[in-house]
């Protein structure tokens, strides 16, 4: 779990539902949400699409964002006795199509591996 410094200001416009700069503000964005507010949704999905829609989309992009569901996931059960993981997983299945197509075009691009 990621530890945002409490001197600059991130972690009250995080709390405020600001858009994360990188996966570890992500991270604590969505486990600060949950703790405090419960499991929605939508509003994770809202903190995810902020995040992706900051800046234009790579492997590294969608990399963070599953990375961060999972480690958010896990740690959320570990503190909280919470078990999301269905759920979670189902936020990450919903953009298995968005990252194929994505995957295909590098192919594409790029060549077979």
């Amino acid at each position: 779990m990621p530890y945002i410094k409490s001197d600059d200001g991130r972690r009250e416009a995080l709390q405020r539902g600001e858009p994360a700069l990188t996966a570890g503000e992500l991270n604590y964005e969505i486990f600060y949400y949950v703790k405090h507010c419960g499991f929605d949704r939508s509003v994770i999905e809202c903190f995810v699409l902020q995040f992706f829609c900051r800046e234009k989309l790579t492997y590294q992009k969608y990399n963070d964002m599953t990375g961060c569901l999972i480690r958010c996931y896990k740690e959320i059960k570990r503190r909280l006795n919470i078990d999301l993981k269905k759920e979670f997983e189902e936020i990450m299945e919903s953009y298995d199509a968005e990252i194929a197509k994505y995957e295909d075009l590098k192919r594409d691009e790029n060549g077979e591996v």
